[in-house]
């Protein structure tokens, strides 16, 4: 499909993946008391909340972020206009439960993740930077689990890395990097891992691979990742085909390494990502999203069992 799609804001998806606006999902909303040095003329303030399934440990509390939200242009203004569903149950997966919290843990410091520009968590998509953090604060979690609690508490544990990318749009940006900077505290200054937020324009990325140049775009993230997660980011035919070479492009070719995606299996264009992860040797397996996941986030997600997890490897046989 050629040309760019415009968005009907009367699609059932809109009303599902950004529904911010609906009154049944009001949530409290905070005045920015300290907006001097952030660069949006309007901001909102939220606090979203993840619980966690290991209620029997002080190491495993729920998860409370504070995210500014852009609603300078109204939620359908730009990807950081809005938290969508996909990125709560997604945040929901990896922080509030075992599975997850120990799929964050192992990419960061089980799977040769203390290589110089290797390993680590990679978000796509990161929008306010839900998912990412989450992804983050359960990495570090269970690293200090680990630390209080096991034979290993005094081996020396190596710095890892979470980065959380989108476009290279200065608000997009911007905005993504606050998030990051106020909530470093629920991942812990002594977590051995640097966070931070790079741009990442898949079709970029797409022609680097392409073109057999990994280093003709300096800004974009370096090295390959562990895991790689992403909530919904097919939602237009077009960017189908670049999504999945990014996933290919990044994605560490380790036995144990994988891409975690939450995505309605219905949107235009997804079906044309999976066949092109199929081309690019990559296996793809899905399942429904578990009760836990759904229950672990602080609000009811009405159309939440619409969503699919969908974990994406590479091929034993293409090492």
């Amino acid at each position: 499909m050629s040309g760019t799609q415009k968005i009907d804001v009367n699609d059932e998806f809109w009303s599902v993946a950004m529904n911010g606006r609906d009154d049944y999902f009001l949530l409290q909303q905070e005045e920015e008391e300290d907006a001097d040095d952030f660069d949006l003329t309007s901001c909102d303030i939220f606090e979203r909340t993840i619980t966690t399934l290991a209620t029997d440990t002080s190491d495993f509390r729920p998860l409370v972020l504070r995210l500014r939200q852009n609603n300078r242009d109204g939620c359908l203004s730009d990807v950081s206009g809005d938290i969508w569903d996909a990125s709560l149950l997604l945040a929901s997966f990896l922080y509030g439960t075992n599975e997850g919290q120990q799929l964050c843990y192992d990419a960061c410091f089980r799977m040769q993740s203390t290589q110089v520009d290797g390993g680590g968590i990679l978000e796509l998509g990161s929008g306010l930077g839900l998912s990412g953090i989450a992804a983050a604060a359960a990495a570090a979690a269970v690293a200090t689990f680990h630390k209080r609690h096991t034979k290993d508490a005094d081996k020396e544990q190596l710095t890892s890395r979470v980065v959380l990318t989108d476009l290279n749009d200065k608000n997009i940006m911007s905005l993504l990097r606050k998030n990051v900077e106020c909530n470093l505290s629920k991942i812990g200054e002594d977590s051995d891992l640097s966070v931070t937020v790079q741009s990442c324009d898949w079709f970029n990325v797409a022609s680097s691979r392409a073109n057999a140049d990994n280093n003709s775009q300096p800004c974009v993230p370096t090295g390959t990742f562990n895991l790689i997660i992403g909530s919904a980011l097919i939602y237009i035919p077009d960017h189908a085909v670049a999504c999945a070479e990014t996933v290919s492009r990044y994605l560490s070719k380790s036995n144990s390494s994988q891409a975690i995606i939450i995505q309605l299996p219905d949107r235009a264009g997804f079906d044309i990502f999976l066949r092109r992860c199929h081309e690019l040797e990559l296996l793809v397996s899905s399942r429904a999203i578990s009760e836990d996941v759904i229950m672990n986030v602080e609000r009811r997600i009405v159309s939440a069992t619409d969503y699919r997890i969908y974990f994406i490897k590479p091929r034993s046989d293409c090492h």
